[in-house]
């Protein structure tokens, strides 16, 4: 927890929080990989100290793999040690690796069937957001899930401190997710046993 805190106030852009998320967040997030058989290919972005991780290994069967992309240093080697080698050593069937850098410098082998997101999107510019989820839909299976997490209300409560200008990114945010929403038979649910409560949003990919 101390760590975490640390690196979220040391860089709250890439970070976007003060405390690991719940147990109850973590599998809303990772839901959607129950209703894919077989060999499944999992990306996780932004997998932070690994609340999300760790479920996506728990549900992980032989044949399964996991590419887990994490720009913070820190954060990508505790992950490593702490969950994807110990896991790789006693599931040699899987494959399951961490990228430490951004998603635009990933070597991604997709599609993906389900993509996990920990983003904090709201603490972007509108066109890095836009630039993210580009790369993520792009390398999804079609019919495939994206998921990603909101914190309840956080635009409205940072709206009165960021100015006019601001306001009007975080407008920009939420139109452009909404429409995401709208486009791509979005799903949310409340998660109330999160610090802050959050929303998990699942958005389908389409074959384009």
């Amino acid at each position: 927890m101390l760590g975490f805190l640390g690196e979220a106030i040391r860089n709250y852009r890439q970070t976007g929080a003060v405390a690991p998320s719940s147990r109850a967040l973590a599998s809303s997030m990772v839901s959607k990989l129950s209703q894919f058989k077989g060999h499944r290919r999992i990306l996780e972005v932004g997998s932070g100290t690994g609340a999300f991780t760790r479920r996506i290994l728990e549900q992980m069967t032989a044949g399964d793999r996991l590419d887990a992309v994490e720009i913070n240093a820190p954060f990508a080697e505790t992950l490593e040690s702490r969950f994807l080698q110990p896991h790789r050593d006693a599931n040699p069937e899987q494959v399951v690796r961490v990228h430490a850098c951004a998603i635009e410098e990933a070597d991604l082998e997709g599609p993906y069937h389900v993509v996990v997101c920990g983003l904090p999107f709201n603490n972007f510019p509108l066109e890095l957001t836009r630039r993210i989820f580009s790369i993520m839909l792009d390398v999804m299976e079609p019919g495939g899930w994206l998921s990603y997490f909101e914190y309840l209300a956080m635009r409205p409560l940072k709206a009165p401190f960021v100015g006019s200008s601001g306001r009007s990114a975080l407008q920009a945010h939420g139109d452009y997710l909404g429409d995401l929403e709208g486009r791509l038979n979005g799903q949310r649910r409340l998660i109330v046993g999160n610090i802050p409560p959050a929303w998990s949003v699942h958005l389908q990919a389409v074959a384009t």
